[in-house]
């Protein structure tokens, strides 16, 4: 190859790269202003002394003066005083931190609901009963079928649930079809619209999840890393439902609650405002609950992390624990997985490690 083209290739590539970055950044930031909104009310100001301590261990990371309202937020929530400067704030966490431990383009290709099957096929899981994936309709075993072979599948299980197929969170995109209620052709209609969903039955879970909210999916989020070649459980939160709601999101109006090593729940759970509760408003006390299963979770994503590590090593897992105790995998979160309701329920995301994170992020090339 001609010498001065290549360099114009390799020259075009760079520019590509960073222009890239660039946007994701922005979108993240973006994205993190959105979620602060949602804290505002629930700010304790800062002490000359704390903003002083916050500003000084990060100023050899990357400055922090406009991230202090983060600080204020958690503030309110954090316990131990000493520890406040080492909460990541969601700004921080989605442009630096989760841009470093995952590759956002193969994030992007490997997040498929549809494609759980070939990855974790191992693994239980909530059974697909029909598939769309890029406008085609596939049953279970990726065999094409027509509406009407979906439609009856989907009515002989009764009630089903749909998700999007890809980069789908906070609930969006479920909808539950019941069809001793539902139409043929409201069914159909939707079906047509819809490009890259996931259809699956609607499961079942212990009397330990029952107990605390029985209309929701109750599940184990874990967050997990890679890092020198081990896979660490950074924090562990149960999220769950409300008022009836039929999905556990925050987002959604859910609530979570940090879960001890042992599978005991703390004895606090917080909205995504930050507000606490000792107990579900369904009337469950949280310190009082013991998760079956929680310890097989654990196990599971130490198992499972390796298959998406060409993507991320950076990954937040989804459970719900069946009527025998065993993990099902909802799904796994490759990149956006957030940290501010682990932070909220468990304190920094990082912990001890805080600082050794934060030096490979900033001053080191490798993960």
């Amino acid at each position: 190859m001609n010498p001065l083209v290549a360099m114009r290739m390799k020259m075009r590539d760079r520019v590509l790269r960073f222009y890239t970055h660039d946007l994701v950044k922005i979108s993240r930031k973006r994205r993190a202003r959105q979620l602060l909104g949602f804290k505002t009310e629930h700010l304790t100001p800062l002490s000359a002394g704390q903003r002083d301590e916050i500003l000084s261990f990060w100023k050899p990371f990357r400055d922090m003066t406009s991230e202090m309202k983060w600080f204020e937020f958690y503030n309110g929530l954090c316990q131990d005083k000493t520890k406040l400067k080492y909460y990541i704030p969601e700004s921080v966490y989605y442009t630096d931190i989760d841009t470093f431990f995952t590759i956002p383009r193969r994030c992007e290709e490997l997040d498929d609901k549809n494609m759980y099957d070939l990855f974790f096929g191992d693994v239980k899981m909530p059974r697909t009963i029909v598939r769309k994936t890029n406008g085609v309709l596939l049953d279970r075993d990726y065999q094409i079928i027509t509406a009407a072979q979906a439609l009856a599948l989907c009515k002989a299980q009764g009630r089903v649930i749909s998700k999007e197929a890809r980069m789908s969170g906070g609930g969006f995109g479920v909808k539950f079809f019941d069809f001793s209620s539902c139409s043929d052709n409201e069914f159909l209609d939707w079906l047509a619209k819809a490009r890259e969903i996931n259809i699956q039955e609607i499961i079942k879970q212990h009397d330990c999840l029952n107990q605390l909210h029985a209309n929701s999916i109750n599940s184990i989020r874990i967050m997990s890393m890679m890092i020198d070649g081990e896979v660490r459980l950074l924090s562990s939160v149960l999220r769950m439902g409300r008022d009836g709601s039929q999905v556990d999101n925050a987002s959604s109006g859910g609530i979570a609650c940090g879960i001890l090593k042992d599978g005991h729940l703390r004895e606090f759970a917080c909205d995504k405002t930050g507000e606490r509760l000792t107990r579900h408003p369904q009337g469950a006390v949280f310190k009082e609950i013991k998760l079956v299963g929680y310890d097989k979770c654990c196990e599971l994503v130490r198992k499972l992390a390796g298959r998406m590590s060409s993507a991320s090593h950076l990954l937040s897992w989804d459970f719900a624990i069946d009527p025998e105790g065993d993990p099902v995998l909802i799904e796994v979160n490759l990149t956006f997985g957030g940290v501010t309701i682990h932070q909220m329920c468990n304190g920094p995301i990082f912990g001890d490690l805080t600082e050794t994170i934060l030096n490979r992020v900033y001053h080191s090339n490798s993960k």
